[in-house]
């Protein structure tokens, strides 16, 4: 449930745990972002070194998110104008390395809707994709 105070301002970001606690596959997630959902990470599979180009910081992240960003999410196609509004929003925190991001800055970046609108799709995506406030849950890094 969002916090009562919950506005355009707030930071919202992944709640990895919740994709455990729904019974949901994040990776089979992030192989449908790659065109194949037969993806299916390794059992086991060791989290790789994902230097942000941004800021040179190296985050542990699944291989498939690591595919992502590289082949994915700075393509055109990654979000589009057609691209639903709560699967926008979860590719562009993916895209983020799940840094917490607010209605704001998620409009700024995919340019659609306003502020306002994006803050009602936030509420519908907590049960969809476990987008959450980020304050609401302990702090998740992307290999979690």
């Amino acid at each position: 449930m969002l916090h009562a105070r919950t506005d355009i301002h707030t930071p919202f970001h992944i709640d990895m745990q919740w994709w455990s606690r729904q019974g949901r596959n994040f990776d089979r997630f992030l192989a449908e972002i790659l065109g194949d959902p037969k993806i299916d990470r390794a059992t086991g599979a060791e989290p790789l070194d994902y230097v942000d180009p941004g800021t040179a910081e190296v985050h542990q992240l699944n291989p498939l998110w690591v595919r992502v960003l590289l082949d994915q999410a700075h393509t055109p196609d990654y979000i589009t104008p057609t691209t639903p509004l709560t699967n926008a929003v979860l590719r562009l925190l993916i895209e983020n390395l799940n840094r917490p991001m607010s209605a704001v800055d998620m409009q700024r970046r995919i340019n659609r809707g306003t502020p306002q609108t994006l803050l009602r799709v936030l509420q519908a995506a907590r049960h969809q994709y476990g987008i959450a406030v980020a304050h609401d849950v302990p702090d998740d890094s992307p290999s979690a």
